[in-house]
């Protein structure tokens, strides 16, 4: 019987990319404001675990069209895109809302963790249908692999550039409409794709484009309405009322809130407990809050400095007592008590240098005559990343100060890429102390743990390695180290601290009841024995020996190990976490974010094994037709392609977030870069040959493991050559870094699945290519948790050494599969 539907045309390709495209361009979307809107809801490190069940969904998606062949068969490929995509468009605008209602708290019982099971598997939903998508599409629309793959990360770049004006015109769940609105016009176009023309498919077009047009509209109403009814409900395990905001505003690094006005005692992160009455004096404030954690005090009218007088007792404006004139620069303006502190001392040329643009805008439009800060003479604030700021910068200054700059807000690149991990390595102090006068003094304040001073300890390990670095004898000469409550401040000088300034230090703290525990003429006592030690080393090498020897990671960070907030040891990483609670700064949890990162990784490789041998048990007939040494070569082809991609693009994020510096640029420069580039190297795949005993196939990746090596080579001293140029050149370095072997890496997908398409014509069996995507995606998710651990434990040049190494090691496999 002759099948009346093969003389069928079949669907148009033209319009089947465009869907492809847009449906990988609405995923991308939604995992950077899902990582957003968790970060807000939930913690930095819970954001990582749950993003990471969420992509899991992607994995998910593919084994289920490789377990149901019948419900996905091959002529009815081009309705399940349809069907399929338009569930994803209606599906994540309800997932999103569903989790925004789940409350999240810390992890410590069985039933905080099923929460947060609910919460991931409720983010799931979207990504798994995405999943189902975009595997038919690349493995069962009989389309090219290497174009296929190519569109496929083309959308996905696109998407990273996207969220980005998105997030600075709406809000995160108005963009996630917007973002399942552009899935419903991967709809439309696979609707548009089918042949013949009929009523389905007219019906398929206005559904789809009805569901756009709604999505859209929503988007933009939601963000238009005061409040927006689609919204967090729960804020760090706390329900949030906005009618208590005066002010909300997203970006891709950050959600900045600021309260309605109060009248209350002045904020202050230690104030002293000899402070008169008077400058304690209740005061009109409005606390700004980034990811409703991190919080800062907006004082009104900061330009009449005689009402702030409390400043002066707070124990980070300490330096102003030894330095009170000359010019001041401030790290991270915040609320802008740094620098109402800077001009109250006499400083007449105070440069502000904030990151983030939000808070910028607060002072110089939406509430600049609540906070009138820049009409203090000489105050200039500047919406830049310091760290990038401070290598071009011209001047020299008496004071730099850095006060508690943490945001603990992950960022759309990544969730462990903290925007402020470039500030608390020994290259960028450097940076900093080659700012000053002869003379001036950079200070630093972080929190103090008296049972357990991780921080405060890694912060003195830092800044005498610096000075060591600087080819300084004797540390302990230029630095003085105080402490008042939970807070320790570092003074660092690049010249020994003269006696005169000493004895104004001294007699300074005294009458501002602060502790010294620190100090050219004092070792600290005995009851902090952690700093007694540390104080005690004689140099560099003692340093790191006596830092790698600790309970805690007290070594330097350094740009090649930027984690200055993750000092769990990887022996300690799964104690009870009894003992880790114990360690840890309660209200910080960044060594609870490392133990979570472990469990995250756990859980990832479980759930990755599952998919491996649940589709082998379901299928097993089937693939018993199969030579078992080919189905495992496929195995470890795709699951290493999928580890060797993300190691590298881990790495070269975590060495590029630094040299960049703003996490915006970063998201768009590099992990858009990195996918669009390896989307390019798929296209340039197709015209490699895989006939039968090509040489080309089976020893191709020589070609990603060379140019990776090179990559791992070259970006240490290519950002080391450029790290003071100009924004512009440090993208176009960070663009050919991520370049070179992102082209390499594009070749490995759909080399592989053409060699497996090639294997089948030769031997039958079964279509392997979803459970292949499957297992790409899996093993993808684990070494996202994997790469971060091993950056932390052993560096970045580490984790791009294994990503090359994974790549090499497909010889065999593909050996194997071309012969």
């Amino acid at each position: 019987m002759i099948d009346a539907r093969a003389d069928l045309p079949g669907p148009s390709r033209p319009l089947t990319y465009v869907g492809i495209f847009a449906v990988a361009l609405s995923s991308l979307m939604l995992e950077v404001l899902t990582t957003r809107i968790t970060s807000v809801i939930a913690w930095y490190h819970l954001s990582f675990f749950v993003i990471s069940l969420a992509m899991l969904g992607m994995t998910a998606g593919a084994v289920a069209v490789f377990l149901m062949p019948k419900v996905f068969a091959d002529e009815l490929v081009p309705r399940r895109l349809v069907q399929t995509s338009l569930a994803l468009a209606a599906v994540g605008p309800l997932a999103i809302g569903m989790a925004m209602s789940i409350p999240l708290m810390p992890i410590d019982d069985l039933m905080g963790f099923f929460t947060l099971l609910t919460y991931g598997g409720a983010l799931a939903l979207p990504f798994g249908l995405a999943g189902v998508t975009l595997t038919l599409a690349l493995t069962r629309a009989k389309l090219p692999a290497s174009t296929a793959y190519g569109v496929d990360l083309l959308g996905g770049a696109a998407g990273c550039g996207l969220v980005i004006p998105l997030l600075d015109r709406l809000d995160a769940p108005s963009a996630a409409l917007v973002a399942s609105c552009v899935a419903a016009l991967g709809a439309l176009a696979f609707a548009a794709a089918q042949r013949p023309r009929g009523w389905g498919r007219t019906r398929n077009l206005l559904f789809a484009g009805g569901l756009a047009t709604a999505l859209l509209s929503l988007g933009l109403a939601n963000a238009e309405a005061e409040p927006p009814p689609l919204r967090p409900a729960w804020v760090k395990g706390a329900p949030e009322d906005p009618d208590f905001f005066e002010y909300t505003g997203w970006n891709t690094y950050s959600r900045v809130t600021v309260e309605k006005t109060i009248e209350a005692p002045p904020g202050m992160w230690a104030g002293s407990r000899l402070m008169p009455p008077e400058a304690a004096a209740p005061t009109r404030q409005r606390i700004i809050r980034i990811d409703g954690a991190a919080a800062t005090t907006l004082l009104e009218h900061g330009d009449e400095l005689d009402h702030h007088a409390h400043v002066d007792w707070d124990i980070t404006s300490f330096a102003h007592h030894l330095r009170p004139d000359g010019p001041a620069a401030v790290i991270g303006v915040g609320g802008g008590r740094d620098v109402i502190a800077a001009a109250r001392a006499g400083h007449e040329q105070i440069v502000g240098v904030e990151l983030n643009d939000l808070i910028v805008a607060l002072h110089t439009e939406r509430m600049a005559d609540f906070s009138r800060l820049t009409q203090i003479p000489g105050v200039e604030l500047v919406p830049a990343e310091a760290r990038s700021h401070m290598e071009g910068e011209t001047r020299r200054f008496s004071v730099i100060t850095m006060s508690l700059i943490d945001t603990w807000a992950s960022t759309g690149a990544g969730s462990y890429s903290l925007s402020e991990n470039g500030l608390y390595t020994a290259e960028a102090w450097e940076v900093f102390v080659d700012r000053l006068e002869p003379g001036g003094i950079y200070t630093v304040s972080r929190w103090y743990h008296p049972n357990s001073p991780g921080e405060t300890a890694r912060m003195l390990a830092l800044a005498m390695e610096v000075l060591w670095r600087r080819g300084v004898e004797d540390p302990r000469q230029h630095l003085v180290l105080l402490q008042n409550f939970n807070v320790a401040t570092l003074l660092l000088s690049p010249d020994p601290f003269s006696d005169a300034d000493l004895d104004a230090m001294q007699a300074a703290a005294v009458a501002k009841g602060f502790s010294m525990l620190a100090t050219p003429r004092r070792s600290p006592s005995a009851h902090v024995e952690l700093l007694r030690e540390l104080w005690s080393v004689e140099d560099s090498a003692a340093l790191w020996a006596w830092a790698k020897s600790q309970t805690l990671d007290l070594t330097p960070p350094t740009d090649d190990r930027p984690f200055f907030f993750n000092m769990l040891e990887p022996g300690t990483w799964l104690d009870d976490p009894e003992s880790v609670d114990a360690l840890d700064v309660s209200f910080l949890g960044n060594l609870q974010a490392t133990q979570t990162l472990v469990w995250a990784t756990l859980v990832s490789v479980l759930l990755t094994g599952l998919t491996v041998l649940g589709p082998l048990m379901a299928r097993r007939r089937e693939l018993l037709e199969v030579d078992w040494i080919d189905l495992l070569a496929a195995t470890l082809y795709f699951g290493l392609i999928g580890l060797g991609f993300m190691f590298v693009e881990i790495g070269l994020l975590s060495r590029l977030n630094v040299f960049l510096g703003h996490p915006t640029v970063a998201l768009a420069v590099l992990l858009g870069g990195i996918i669009s580039f390896t989307g390019v190297g798929s296209m340039l795949s197709g015209k490699l040959k895989v006939d039968h005993g090509g040489r080309v196939a089976q020893l191709y990746p020589v070609v990603p493991f060379v140019v990776v090596l090179v990559a791992v080579l070259a970006s240490g001293p290519l950002t080391q050559a450029f790290v003071g140029a100009s924004l512009g050149a440090r993208v176009a370095v960070g663009l050919v870094t991520v370049a070179v072997p992102a082209l390499g890496m594009g070749l490995g997908f759909p080399m592989g699945l053409r060699l497996i398409q090639r294997r089948r014509e030769i031997d039958g069996g079964p279509e392997l290519g979803p459970w292949l995507w499957g297992i790409n995606g899996a093993a993808g998710v684990c070494a996202s948790g994997l790469a971060l651990g091993c950056s932390m434990v052993w560096g970045v040049p580490v984790t791009l050494a294994v990503g090359a190494l994974c790549y090499l090691v497909l010889l065999p496999c593909t050996w194997r599969l071309g012969r």
